[in-house]
């Protein structure tokens, strides 16, 4: 993908953090610690990339980045719960909404598992088929 950092880049990026950060006297350690463990992040994972967040990216893209198919994030945005710029022939997906759509997704599950398991009970049968919807 343009415009991405990934894991070959990590050792190189190591050598340049590292060459900053000593010549940066003024620069807080909070913001020292997020660079190494940036840096540490993209040499161990193998999947981890990271995007301006003001870059689009295509639809395949974002589907390989959500785990689902290309068709649908075509149908999230068609649907409306995925902005995406559509007035170029190929739909483009800013990286912040496909941030913003997974906190989002994120949440919804949580709180469905919660009320969940609040409908569970000591007293509920363990072969109670319980109503999800």
């Amino acid at each position: 993908m343009a415009g991405v950092i990934a894991q070959s880049t990590g050792t190189q990026l190591r050598a340049v953090v590292d060459d900053v950060l000593r010549a940066q006297h003024d620069m807080s350690t909070a913001a020292v610690a997020a660079f190494e463990r940036l840096v540490d992040v993209l040499e161990t994972s193998p999947d981890a990339v990271i995007f301006a967040s003001e870059q689009a990216i295509s639809t395949q893209q974002a589907a390989a980045l959500l785990g689902v198919s290309r068709m649908t994030v075509v149908r999230l945005i068609d649907r409306g719960e995925l902005a995406a710029d559509t007035a170029a022939v190929h739909r483009r997906v800013p990286v912040s909404e496909l941030a913003r759509y997974q906190r989002e997704s994120k949440a919804r599950r949580s709180a469905a598992l919660d009320e969940l398991g609040q409908d569970l009970t000591e007293d509920t049968p363990p072969d109670e088929v319980i109503s999800t919807r």
